[in-house]
């Protein structure tokens, strides 16, 4: 007895085949007042809680996955009491038909672990769905507790934007009416990207894009091609290449075909020749040599007419660009004495010229006559 105060206590051993975690409750009855008090243990009705470890297992992010069907798990660890409530959201929409069974069981350690699973579908997982598990328990009141997953957020390659590569084409196959600026998305998750053009910021469904490619190195690559005339290319013509991901949602990258506010200096275009000749004197071969020089900028095209024929490009051979301040190239041509007499002409297109400068060599058996024409 304590300042007129009684105490009095009881002690319970539990027996070897008492599981640990079961309840137990210890009843008092005071003989004075009649009345009755009852604690019970675990902990769980003690007054003491526990808010939930709330963890989301999410399907395998293995592009090799076949299944139509995959199940998110919300699992919940060592919380106290058992009271966890647990809804599902589908873009921020409860889920319908209605939320999956929430399941739950006392651990060793007389706290509670528990899970709920829903089944989605692989469409919805591709497109990027974001599934939330909403969480409430007595150890947090009223405050809900949100844990967030989907493609994007789950698999951290498919998080990673890609790469976008744009090309101009060469100036010769714009000029042979083949030219395409190209686009090369390079990432890891393409399979819902999409590519769209402008060009000079209007929409154009010109381009072509090629199916999706899987690379040795895990990446995936799209590629898009679109026309490019010589007008456009003469005009300083800006294209567009926009992604949409489902990831990163829209990424966009311009080029522009030219620049127009530089000034444009036109070639000067001559044409030579070298012959070889055998032990008896006799010419064996004819080599042209096409040279255009002190031109701005660099982009030419240097081509061969023999008869006012294109001559095939393995009959030829250009020359690289050289130059800092202006440039100058060659194209070099070799004619047989197989072949016919007849005029052979160097084509030179260039920026600064509306129409191409010819050059025409004339070969006859025995000698060559040099005549230009612009």
């Amino acid at each position: 007895m304590s300042n007129g105060l009684h105490t009095q206590s009881s002690l319970l051993i539990p027996s070897d085949s008492s599981r640990q975690g079961d309840p137990y409750q210890c009843d008092v009855t005071h003989q004075g007042t009649g009345k009755t008090v009852s604690g019970k243990f675990p902990q769980e009705l003690c007054g003491l809680t526990m808010p939930p470890q709330v963890h989301l297992l999410v399907p395998t992010c293995e592009d090799s996955a076949t299944e139509s069907q995959l199940e998110l798990v919300c699992l919940l660890l060592s919380f106290s009491p058992d009271k966890a409530n647990v809804k599902w959201l589908v873009n921020g929409k409860e889920r319908s038909p209605p939320t999956p069974a929430f399941s739950s069981a006392m651990g060793t350690d007389g706290s509670y672990m528990g899970q709920s699973r829903m089944t989605v579908t692989r469409q919805s997982w591709e497109r990027g769905d974001v599934y939330s598990c909403q969480v409430t328990h007595p150890a947090v009141g009223t405050e809900l507790s949100m844990h967030n997953t989907s493609k994007c957020l789950a698999c951290l390659r498919s998080s990673l934007d890609p790469t976008i590569y744009l090309t101009k084409p060469s100036y010769e196959d714009v000029i042979k009416n083949s030219g395409h600026v190209t686009c090369l998305v390079l990432g890891y998750d393409l399979a819902a990207s999409r590519i769209a053009w402008k060009v000079d910021g209007q929409v154009s469904s010109a381009a072509k894009t090629e199916t999706l490619k899987k690379n040795s190195n895990g990446t995936t690559s799209l590629v898009s091609s679109h026309p490019v005339s010589l007008a456009q290319w003469g005009q300083g013509t800006i294209f567009t290449c926009k992604v949409t991901t489902l990831c990163s949602g829209e990424l966009t990258q311009d080029i522009t075909m030219s620049n127009t506010g530089i000034s444009k200096k036109e070639p000067t275009v001559t044409v030579s020749q070298a012959y070889h000749e055998d032990i008896s004197g006799n010419r064996v071969s004819l080599t042209l040599i096409c040279e255009a020089s002190g031109f701005y900028p660099e982009e030419i095209s240097m081509s061969w007419l023999k008869n006012n024929a294109p001559e095939l490009k393995p009959s030829y051979n250009n020359g690289p660009v050289s130059g800092s301040g202006t440039f100058s190239a060659y194209s070099v041509l070799k004619v047989e004495p197989s072949q016919e007499q007849g005029n052979y002409t160097c084509v030179v297109h260039h920026p600064a010229m509306e129409e191409p400068k010819r050059v025409v060599q004339k070969v006859f058996l025995g000698k060559w006559v040099l005549r230009v024409r612009y």
